[in-house]
């Protein structure tokens, strides 16, 4: 038997797409196995997002080829295609699969060297619900692709972008979740590049497919949406709304990337929206959902970017208090039009991305502390990262860590201090609770359930 295993870098698709491998050569007999030693095979699935993620992969890379010269690395993911020669330079023997090897992994065994893919992925298979590797937790991509061409994007070389979407189809992904949910799935993550975009190449949306998940998919779990760019989402924010407010079992938590709160900026990146169309999107989720989790992405030092560009990014997140700001500072990256743009200073950017991580983490602990003593529902979620307390999930996504509980049941919790991360609280209840749920969004009671 061939063991091997898997290191994913990157985003929830990228996870994604490795338990897509994961299922692909388990179904061939191989055993995985979650550590390097007992590997005869290393599949090393890459990011190539940030200029420290490239490092990063590359570093592995080199200590793999030096430490374990007898092991067979196989790479893939976004990074083959924006550096292979850097990654064939870190580990000249490993097998370069260009672009994303999961739905083709038994041709990538079957040729036995690198493989250069041309078409694009064929979207016939999902990754299996694994409950051994993952907990109660199946995330399932369902597109690829982007409808947009931003300038300082290189995923839309790595993966799809230029406008092309591909997506999987309602019969696949509802049938994938149904035996996930049946075999004890409790979180159910739609991925995607954009998954606002979903169904664009096949005339439905995002919206049809959460609907027919819903009503067709019994059981007792939550669904989390994966990250929902402006101008889309706007295409069926009421429809969405409607859909969310009428089902328990969806995250009140919308992730919708702004990137800069200037529009001079945005129109710099290429971006298809305005500042004051994301600003009406989270009004109007505010206004449906007090409570809910509204998370965005900022970056800082984009070529272009002035002193009052960056202020109108702070003062944004100021004025929406945004509950969680994904911050990055400008990264150059090869084969994008930003690159070629006149640079940010480095020191200018460093200062600017410390300026705003201080703001962004003062106005989401503010928004925590809105939680503080009230009784909120949620599943026990995963253990975290020290390994010493139970995070629950509530229905609105935030993280609140409590001593003990148990990984997937619905429990009550009282949050009891707040930090600009997350919630410390207390269980109020650790049996099941009903399934029917009367959902009362006021900011200032707690969540009653019958």
């Amino acid at each position: 038997m061939v063991n091997f295993t898997v290191i994913t870098f990157g985003c929830w698709l990228n996870k994604a797409d490795s338990d897509l491998i994961i299922t692909r050569l388990r179904d061939q007999g191989w055993l995985y196995v979650e550590d390097v030693e007992s590997a005869d095979y290393v599949i090393v699935n890459t990011c190539a997002v940030r200029e420290e993620a490239e490092r990063n992969e590359l570093k592995l890379l080199r200590e793999l080829s030096v430490k374990y010269p007898g092991k067979k690395v196989i790479v893939s993911g976004c990074l083959t295609r924006v550096r292979p020669a850097s990654i064939k330079d870190a580990a000249p023997n490993a097998i370069l699969v260009t672009s994303h090897g999961n739905e083709v992994m038994d041709e990538v065994l079957r040729r036995g060297g690198d493989v250069h893919i041309i078409d694009e992925r064929p979207m016939k298979y999902l990754p299996r619900y694994m409950p051994e590797l993952h907990g109660h937790r199946y995330v399932v991509p369902i597109q690829v692709g982007c409808l947009g061409n931003c300038t300082f994007c290189v995923t839309k070389i790595g993966r799809m972008g230029f406008g092309r979407v591909k997506s999987y189809s309602m019969d696949d992904v509802v049938n994938a979740v149904r035996d996930a949910v049946r075999r004890g799935a409790r979180e159910i993550y739609l991925t995607g590049q954009e998954v606002s975009a979903y169904g664009h190449d096949r005339g439905y949306d995002l919206v049809d497919l959460l609907e027919r998940l819903l009503r067709e998919v019994d059981g007792r779990y939550m669904v989390r949406l994966g990250m929902m760019e402006p101008l889309e989402l706007s295409r069926f924010i009421d429809r969405l709304l409607d859909v969310v407010k009428g089902d328990w079992r969806v995250y009140r938590f919308f992730h919708i990337p702004v990137q800069s709160g200037s529009d001079k900026v945005l129109r710099l990146m290429r971006r298809k929206y305005t500042v004051d169309l994301f600003r009406e999107l989270v009004t109007r989720i505010r206004r449906e959902f007090p409570e809910a989790t509204v998370a965005t992405d900022i970056i800082v030092g984009h070529p272009g970017e002035e002193d009052d560009d960056f202020w109108a990014s702070v003062n944004l997140v100021r004025e929406l208090g945004i509950d969680k700001v994904n911050l990055a500072r400008y990264s150059r990256r090869p084969f994008t039009e930003a690159a070629y743009m006149d640079q940010v200073p480095e020191p200018v950017k460093k200062e600017r991305s410390k300026i705003a991580t201080e703001v962004f983490s003062q106005v989401a602990l503010e928004r925590n502390k809105l939680f503080i003593g009230r009784v909120l529902w949620g599943i026990v979620s995963e253990v975290d990262f020290k390994g010493e307390n139970y995070v629950v999930r509530t229905y609105n996504y935030k993280p609140v860590a409590v001593k003990r509980a148990d990984l997937g049941a619905f429990v009550k919790v009282t949050p009891r201090e707040a930090t600009s991360q997350r919630l410390i609280g207390d269980l109020v209840e650790s049996e099941e609770l009903n399934v029917k749920y009367r959902l009362d969004y006021r900011i200032t009671e707690g969540l009653d359930m019958v």
